[in-house]
């Protein structure tokens, strides 16, 4: 036994010396943490704090194997970390490769199935593709306008921008929470931070943004509709995070598209979105990842996916509801959470569009509707969950996997390191817009409403602190004191009457879940998006014979074929001579 402990200290050491190393590089090594290379900073520190939280996951739920994901998650963080500090180098795609490759060993403690090797697939073909735009970035010159396209490229694909997001439910339903929680909390917005330092600064054509725009609004909303009607849970945070990803987007974009303009309104407009990205940056990456840790962990505990057969089964964990409601508390946008600082912020800079002549906000306000509905409906995607998971009584005589003092300490020091993050960065926030890469992009009223939202947090924080207590001594008075089922009236108290996930989601599936998901519980529009790309994948099939003898008629397509796409190169070699 105390083997076994030594170990697990020493495999902590070793995973927590490589997230942190590449930060305590970059703060010796670099002058300009807190200007142009902030983000950098940003992205190190949240990959420090999530690679601590990650591993106590590890050492919580796997089983076995512990060794071989240790060295993966070494090798991660360590890759990981490369790719924030070589800036514009070979070493940046090389890196991006090798920490999607080191997956492998930290998916070694999970059984090899078919959803695992789609994941993995999922994983490292997205990031393969990505790679390959980072390298001609790398390759082509300074300021080279179509070097900078690329890099974008790259980077919408590996963040899962509408359109390049149909890797990433792929890449949820087979992996390992603590790999997910790691992947959504940080190797995600890892391209966000690339664009806020390489890209963000050049001064395009407004056209681009203008187009990206309106992409980023619909992957709002398509997301946070998926995710409210998808019974996977592991695959409704997907869809989730696909909401959230976008929504930071849509920060960047509207900060770029009015970052240039010389009326003073948009400007403001401009470095307000500026510091929501932020905000919006921390809330996913700690409640993201909160919620893929806990969910997942519960996930784990039964052979199932489906939602409604996981009813009550996290109250089988020992632990109390209010930390396993962290990251919910935070969707749910309740003050004293940091996803209250990030959507009412949210709300708060709406209002301020409105405000602004019409001319100057007409582009902004026919996507405000789409985007709260998706902002909304992402949010209720994981009040669904926590009631139905969380909340409610489990079945009689339900068999779990075992989980004992040891595995539950672990999940709660990892449970707990992130939800310390989710309640006290809204106290710290007048603090951190004041830094000094922050504190030029906010003017008064954005301060103003920094310190009101700071101090409502506070008191409602205190609020829930005193009834806390106050429950807490009143069970110490009262031994005999019995706790009710929240959802199980006159006095019965059996599972049939707790509530699945579904319930929230049934009377609107008719109505609007059958544009979005199909009978099965997939998504339409990922299915039609997989569709397209294998028929033009397989569009010469559709010319040659479909046995494996070639038949005489088939040599004179594949010459058509040939001639025709020889015509087009010779025409584009032409074209670009003049």
């Amino acid at each position: 036994m105390l083997e076994d402990k030594n170990q697990s200290i020493i495999r902590s050491i070793v995973v927590g010396i490589a997230a942190l190393a590449p930060l305590i590089i970059f703060l010796f090594t670099n002058e300009d943490i807190l200007s142009v290379d902030f983000p950098i900073l940003v992205g190190l520190i949240i990959q420090a704090y999530i690679g601590f939280s990650s591993f106590m996951l590890v050492q919580s739920y796997e089983p076995k194997e512990k060794n071989k994901v240790t060295i993966g998650y070494a090798i991660f963080w360590s890759a990981l970390g490369i790719c924030y500090l070589s800036g514009k180098s070979l070493l940046l795609p090389i890196a991006l490769e090798i920490t999607s490759f080191s997956t492998i060993l930290i998916y070694s403690g999970t059984d090899f199935g078919k959803k695992q090797i789609e994941s993995l697939g999922s994983l490292l073909l997205a990031s393969g593709i990505s790679a390959l735009f980072l390298s001609a970035w790398v390759m082509l010159p300074d300021g080279d306008i179509l070097g900078v396209i690329l890099l974008l490229i790259g980077l919408l694909i590996k963040s899962g921008f509408s359109g390049f997001h149909i890797w990433i439910p792929k890449v949820n339903e087979g992996g390992p929470s603590h790999a997910l929680g790691s992947f959504a909390g940080v190797l995600e917005i890892f391209p966000l931070l690339l664009f806020y330092r390489y890209v963000l600064p050049n001064q395009f054509d407004p056209l681009l943004y203008q187009v990206l725009f309106p992409l980023a609004a619909l992957g709002i909303f398509f997301g946070g509709i998926t995710s409210f009607f998808h019974k996977d849970p592991k695959i409704s945070l997907a869809y989730s995070s696909i909401e959230s990803l976008n929504f930071l987007w849509l920060c960047l974009i509207i900060s770029g598209m009015f970052q240039f303009s010389v009326d003073a309104e948009l400007m403001n407009l401009s470095n307000s979105f500026r510091i929501l990205f932020f905000l919006g940056l921390f809330h996913h990456s700690f409640s993201k990842t909160f919620q893929l840790f806990s969910i997942g962990m519960v996930s784990r505990l039964i052979n199932s996916n489906s939602s409604d057969e996981l009813k009550g089964i996290g109250r089988l964990l020992g632990i109390s509801p209010l930390l396993l409601g962290a990251g919910t508390f935070s969707y749910a946008v309740l003050p004293g959470t940091i996803g209250f600082v990030s959507e009412a912020t949210y709300f708060y800079l709406n209002a301020r569009i409105l405000d602004l002549p019409i001319g100057r906000s007409v582009f902004l306000l026919p996507s405000m509707i789409f985007i709260f509905f998706g902002i909304v409906l992402g949010g209720f995607t994981h009040i669904k969950l926590y009631m139905s998971m969380f909340l409610s009584k489990p079945m009689d005589n339900l068999k779990i996997l075992p989980f004992g003092v040891s595995q539950k300490r672990w999940l709660y020091i990892s449970l707990l390191s992130l939800a310390l993050v989710i309640f006290i960065f809204p106290l710290l926030l007048p603090f951190f817009v004041e830094l000094p890469m922050l504190r030029p992009f906010a003017d008064e009223l954005l301060i103003q409403w920094f310190h009101s939202i700071s101090i409502v947090s506070f008191i409602s924080i205190i609020i829930v602190f005193i009834f806390i207590l106050y429950d807490y001594f009143n069970e110490k008075k009262f031994q005999t004191f019995k706790k009710k089922s929240w959802d199980c009236g006159g006095g019965y108290n059996g599972h049939e009457l707790s509530v699945p996930s579904t319930v929230f989601s049934k009377p609107l599936k008719n109505s609007l879940g059958r544009y979005f998901v199909n009978k099965i519980g997939d998504s339409i529009v990922d299915d039609l998006i997989i569709k397209s790309l294998t028929s033009v994948f397989t569009f010469g099939t559709n010319f040659v014979s479909s046995t494996n003898q070639a038949k005489d008629e088939d040599i004179s397509k594949y010459l058509a074929i040939s001639s025709m796409f020889l015509i087009f190169i010779f025409s584009l070699l032409i074209l670009g001579d003049f």
